[in-house]
């Protein structure tokens, strides 16, 4: 059985995170980085982040004001699964790409256009207010086939470096582990997670998604299920 939880990086989300995974008591934890990431998180203030592209300092710098406004941490969701995997015992996996490299190379390969849309967005990105992050995530969570589509449309560069391409890898790194391990979580941003389960689809899947997670209806329920051994609907 794999399932595949998909977390947002700037919400207060890492008791939940951290229920999920000790109350499934895997054999592996696999989580969405890389070991440059996993440090930058365990150690706030990593000087290399000045080192990285532009882009990954900009996206870093709206992801640290947003967590602010949610109450949350940069990477909490990530570090919570890794420290669950710690406390069950669990194999912890890193199945991410570096980071910095991969952004490196999408700033290399994208046309002119698409790199000045994609400055002006995340530009306007570093104004966004909380609630139009709540809008946006009510947005992709209520029409996410358009959402992904009208994303597309404006950034292919980016949508196919930063999800397909990164989807396929570690859907190959998860295929490889589940050789090993009868039981396992997958913690990765929700946006991966229809793909990787569409990659995956041959084994034993099952979703938690960020929507569910965020809904504390939804997630008292998953609670009940994961009390009493049941697998969450």
């Amino acid at each position: 059985m794999i399932t595949i939880v998909g977390t947002g990086h700037v919400f207060r989300i890492q008791e939940q995170v951290s229920f999920i995974v000790k109350n499934i008591w895997p054999q592996a934890v696999l989580v969405e980085l890389d070991p440059q990431r996993l440090q930058s998180i365990r150690a706030p203030g990593d000087p290399q982040k000045a080192k990285a592209p532009w882009f990954y300092r900009m996206m870093a710098q709206q992801q640290v004001r947003l967590a602010d406004e949610f109450g949350g941490t940069v990477g909490g969701d990530m570090l919570a699964a890794v420290e669950a995997a710690e406390r069950v015992g669990a194999q912890l996996i890193l199945i991410d790409d570096n980071a910095n490299q991969a952004v490196k190379e999408l700033l290399e390969k994208m046309p002119a256009r698409e790199k000045v849309r994609l400055l002006l967005s995340s530009l306007q990105g570093m104004m966004s207010s909380k609630k139009t992050v709540e809008r946006e995530l009510t947005r992709f969570t209520e029409e996410e086939d358009d959402y992904i589509s009208d994303m597309r449309r404006h950034f292919p560069s980016m949508m196919e470096s930063l999800i397909d391409d990164r989807n396929g890898r570690m859907a190959e790194r998860i295929r490889n582990a589940a050789q090993r391990f009868d039981d396992m979580v997958v913690v990765v941003g929700d946006a991966h997670v229809e793909g990787l389960h569409e990659l995956l689809q041959d084994l034993d899947v099952r979703k938690i998604r960020l929507k569910d997670i965020l809904d504390p209806e939804r997630m008292a329920s998953i609670r009940r299920e994961l009390w009493n051994g049941e697998a969450p609907a």
